[in-house]
């Protein structure tokens, strides 16, 4: 019987110990094959020939197209495409890359106001027609559409072979500025409609429906998909399909509209980006290819217009005058502004800032070069250009809060400037208003928020940032806080913030990405904006003034000669005209003279006495030549007092200057030879003495208390039947008609004095 447990004995512990010792050798063994194998599979991956390398990015390039088109925008787009179409198509043959490069067109819209879109049919459709036209057929065109995109424009990218759109951003509402005057003409349908049905990017009936109000449009579910029908094409499709499900996706009376989410969901938009980054991934291709390209206009036309020193209404003025000069005379395309300021008024700066934001952009290419300093209004002017250049020690800054020099901000012109930069001139730049108005308000606090959704990075107050229908999505990222009172950004800081596009050292080292060379024409004023200003001065105004009024006075005694009037009404022509073109004076102040001096002369004239409309109208041109001067009608700040207090100083210093030259003219004037044979100069005594004798050989004593008839018009010397005789009379207060009837009240020799009868 075999034992159930058997004691361990030595041969049996031989055994285990064996066996453990070739279980160590086993695994020893088996690590060096894995060693081995994955050394030798290495090194056979190594002698393996490497595979191709990824073919390169897609050759891309961008052109900014700013909406509205006006003027010949169309044709300006249309050579800068062309030149970017064949940089891209050499770039793809010296790559040997047989794909198409992608040519985008980013549509950048602005509305301003109630202006929805603006651009003209005629220059939208000439640019939809060149973009589907044989000669683009080399590359694929490709609309970005970042922000809200509506009236024309949106021809442009039912033009493009694919569309690209930000989520919240909306395309549509093509006929809101014709549903505005009227009808939808058929033209314009016909021209959506032809477009669409080219390019198949968007269907051809929400295009249609885009255009025109009329129509309705269906989206209908059938056994083969989706398709988006006007109504009255339903009942012929229906004959051909099996209708699944149908709604009614844009009702009569109203424009489609889509933004980008729908789009994408109806499939005529191909990608959302909210940004160029978001682009660039989006059609594979490197962030850098989708700059813009300053190079490709075939030729630039530059000036530079230089704004220096305090602002005021007078430089103004200057700048708006040499804006017309460039663009209407010269043909300019590119104009830098040269801005070395620390401010001054800021509705001048209001007014620079809007005229260069008006520019069409496609046409005109606006550039500020800071080599020093804007300051407040200067830098309102800086930032309305299309790009922005710094010095990197120069500086971008507002108006100290507690600033109490001239020029500087009062209360009231704040507050409207502050409406005018939100209704107006931030809908026409790329910069928040809230930056806009910090630079004249550093009290309202600005900070850096970045999108989470794109990315992006902008500067905003807290109060716009409510405004903004994705508020939720901006994350406050860095507050930007005043410096001693007031905002400042040096050059890098304002590239890093992206206010500014660039720094440069030297304003040649601007003209380098545009490729200009040699020295650029710097208009300035011509003789005539020259005079213009210098008949502005207080100097010359003060003279304009008593020329003015002493031309006045000596028409007054010297009645029927004219040159006095003549004299006068030339001087004051001259006076307002050039406030007028200064910019201070309007009709305001030209009605007001006028009136006024209506009045005088209906008091002098007409009513006896001097009373209410001699003291009225007396005022009334006072208070004109006043306001002429100025800016305001009522001063709200230091620098508008000194203002004020300069222009009562011109109009009275005016004033004793004619009565100066009043008092002159009685005493010399008579004796002066040119004037002798037009003054009447009084009689002297025995010529009295002798006209009151001859007067005296005739005797109508006898006519007193008798009636008449007036023969002829009493101005107030005239004839009269009295008596059945015809006899000059002179008419007592008041010029008669003639057929008045007269009663004679005074009759010295031949001299008859009448009244009209009745009269006490």
């Amino acid at each position: 019987m075999a034992p159930d447990r058997l004691p361990d004995s030595p041969v049996r512990i031989s055994y285990k110990h064996c066996f453990h010792q070739h279980f160590l050798v086993i695994l020893w063994l088996a690590s060096w094959l894995c060693a081995f194998y994955h050394l030798s599979g290495s090194t056979l991956a190594a002698a393996q020939p490497a595979p191709p390398p990824e073919q390169g990015a897609i050759p891309a390039g961008l052109v900014r197209v700013y909406l509205p088109l006006t003027g010949s925008a169309d044709q300006a787009l249309q050579s800068t495409i062309r030149r970017l179409r064949d940089r891209l198509l050499a770039q793809a043959k010296d790559q040997k890359d047989a794909r198409r490069p992608l040519l985008v067109l980013q549509l950048d819209s602005q509305q301003v106001g109630d202006d929805v879109g603006g651009s003209r049919f005629e220059r939208a459709f000439s640019l939809a027609r060149f973009l589907c036209s044989r000669e683009m057929a080399g590359v694929k065109t490709v609309a970005y559409v970042p922000h809200t995109l509506r009236g024309h424009g949106v021809l442009l990218a039912l033009a493009s072979e694919e569309i690209v759109m930000a989520g919240d951003a909306s395309i549509g509402a093509a006929g809101a500025d014709e549903a505005a005057e009227g009808t939808i003409q058929q033209t314009l349908v016909a021209a959506y409609r032809e477009i669409a049905e080219t390019q198949r990017t968007i269907p051809v009936a929400l295009a249609v429906g885009m255009i025109d109000p009329q129509v309705e449009v269906l989206q209908v579910e059938a056994e083969d998909g989706t398709h988006f029908l006007l109504q009255k094409d339903l009942e012929e499709f229906a004959t051909n399909h099996e209708i699944i499900n149908e709604k009614i996706l844009v009702p009569v009376g109203t424009l489609a509209e889509f933004d980008g989410r729908e789009g994408r969901q109806f499939g005529f938009v191909k990608y959302l980006a909210s940004t160029r980054q978001g682009l660039a991934t989006a059609l594979d291709v490197s962030l850098d290819s989708l700059a813009e390209d300053d190079s490709l206009v075939e030729t630039w036309r530059p000036v530079v217009i230089d704004v220096t020193g305090e602002l005021t209404a007078k430089t103004a003025s200057r700048v708006e005058t040499l804006l017309g000069v460039a663009i209407e005379q010269q043909n300019a395309n590119w104009i830098c502004v040269r801005i070395d300021s620390s401010g001054g008024d800021v509705e001048a700066g209001l007014r620079i800032a809007s005229a260069l934001a008006r520019l069409d952009a496609n046409s005109v290419r606006t550039v500020a070069y800071v080599p020093a300093e804007a300051k407040g209004a200067a830098a309102l002017v800086a930032l309305s250009c299309d790009q922005l250049a710094m010095a990197p020690t120069a500086r971008l800054s507002s108006v100290a809060v507690n600033a109490k020099r001239l020029g500087d901000v009062g209360p009231r012109e704040q507050a409207a400037a502050l409406q005018a930069i939100r209704q107006s001139l931030s809908l026409r730049t790329d910069h928040s208003w809230s930056l806009l108005a910090a630079m004249i308000d550093p009290s309202i606090e600005i900070a850096e928020y970045q999108n989470k959704e794109t990315g992006e990075t902008r500067i905003f107050s807290p109060a716009e940032i409510e405004e903004l229908p994705d508020a939720a999505a901006w994350q406050h990222r860095a507050a930007i806080d005043p410096v001693n009172g007031q905002l400042s950004f040096d050059g890098q800081q304002a590239v890093e913030r992206g206010i500014a596009w660039r720094t440069v050292d030297t304003f040649d080292d601007l003209k380098q990405p545009f490729g200009l060379q040699g020295e650029i024409p710097n208009p300035q004023p011509n003789k005539a904006l020259e005079f213009i200003e210098a008949l502005a001065t207080p100097e010359l105004a003060i003279i304009l003034l008593m020329v003015g009024f002493a031309g006045i006075y000596i028409e007054l005694r010297t009645p029927g000669v004219g040159a006095g009037a003549f004299i006068g009404a030339v001087a004051l022509l001259l006076f307002f005209w050039s406030k007028y073109l200064d910019g201070t004076a309007g009709w305001l102040e030209i009605l007001l003279f006028a009136g006024g001096f209506s009045f005088v002369l209906l008091e002098f004239f007409v009513i006896p006495g001097f009373g209410i409309f001699g003291l009225g109208g007396g005022a009334m041109m006072l208070a004109s030549l006043v306001l002429a001067s100025l800016t305001f009608v009522r001063p709200h700040s230091e620098a508008e007092v000194e203002e004020l207090s300069r222009s009562v100083g011109t109009v009275a210093l005016a004033g004793l200057g004619m009565m100066a030259i009043v008092l002159a003219s009685r005493r010399y004037l008579p004796q002066a030879p040119l004037f002798r044979q037009i003054v009447l100069e009084p009689p002297r005594n025995e010529e009295l003495e002798d006209l009151g004798h001859r007067e005296s050989l005739a005797d109508y004593s006898a006519l007193i208390g008798l009636q008449g008839t007036a023969a002829t018009d009493l101005r107030p010397a005239g004839k009269a039947r009295i008596n059945h005789e015809l006899i000059d009379v002179i008419a007592e207060a008041e010029p008669l008609d003639n057929g008045t009837p007269i009663v004679v009240i005074e009759a010295r020799g031949s001299r008859v004095v009448v009244r009209a009868a009745g009269q006490s």
